[in-house]
């Protein structure tokens, strides 16, 4: 395989990973972004709604994106250069 081949699979998996930690790992992203970590829910009961935190969903919606997108990227280059 060309070496340009390897450079995009390369790219292609560090954007996988680097999604699927921003969507499943926030945590660890938070903690790079210098957030505390989101604090444990309470308790739940009917009368107690607190507000959910807006970067919970930001980076679960961007981090599919991204490794959704090194996927698809990988795989393209990668199938285009085998056919």
């Amino acid at each position: 395989m060309p070496l340009s081949v390897l450079i995009v699979d390369g790219f292609g998996a560090i954007l996988a990973v680097a999604g699927f930690a921003m969507a499943f790992r926030q945590r660890f992203v938070r903690g790079l972004f210098g957030q505390p970590p989101k604090p444990p829910a309470p308790s739940r009961s009917d009368h107690d709604d607190p507000a959910p935190d807006p970067l919970t969903y930001i980076l679960r919606i961007a981090g599919v994106m991204m490794m959704g997108f090194g996927i698809v990227l990988a795989g393209m280059v990668t199938l285009y250069h085998l056919a």
